[in-house]
């Protein structure tokens, strides 16, 4: 059995002038299902999803003060479409025969415990901004970056989020420049 990627991106920090790229981007690659990693920040952000054509899931990150207007805008726009599942810090996912971690990533230490409990095949985060992919043991560890174009000059160049293929057990990083 082929199962579909899974779309992956975090903080978007309200960057809508991106979503758009990104949703047609996941719809073109037949995403399963697509999952962020917090900081989404305004809650009308939520309404550039609704041309996705795979389910959304995500967390919370620090970012993220209007919970009950995420939560709220989010129970609008099922009525138009979008099939939204968002926890507050962790989300637990059993998806295309892999056990997927999803936390924001304020606590390093607690991505680490997430990566080395032996619980998870895949552990998803983000809030640094730092797009990385990383194999430790049988575990992917993946932040896709951030959808701000520069917050740290010369580590954090431009925005990025990305694909994880089940099938293949690996990450792949897009960069938003890639797609212009």
């Amino acid at each position: 059995m082929t199962f579909p990627l899974i779309g992956l991106l975090s903080d978007s920090h309200d960057q809508v002038h991106y979503l758009d790229q990104v949703v047609t981007y996941f719809n073109e690659q037949q995403v399963g299902l697509v999952i962020h990693c917090g900081d989404w920040v305004s809650p009308f952000t939520l309404r550039y999803f609704t041309q996705l054509n795979a389910p959304l899931y995500g967390v919370f990150g620090n970012n993220d003060g209007e919970k009950w207007g995420h939560r709220g805008i989010g129970n609008h726009l099922k009525e138009a479409g979008l099939r939204l599942t968002m926890e507050d810090v962790f989300l637990s996912l059993n998806e295309y025969g892999k056990r997927i971690a999803v936390y924001h990533g304020t606590a390093p230490k607690l991505v680490e415990a997430l990566v080395k409990c032996g619980d998870y095949d895949v552990v998803f985060y983000g809030h640094n901004h730092i797009a990385k992919v990383e194999q430790i043991g049988d575990v992917i560890s993946m932040n896709p970056g951030t959808l701000l174009d520069m917050t740290n000059p010369g580590i954090v160049d431009g925005a990025s989020f990305g694909t994880y293929d089940p099938n293949t057990h690996t990450g792949r990083l897009i960069r938003l420049m890639e797609l212009a």
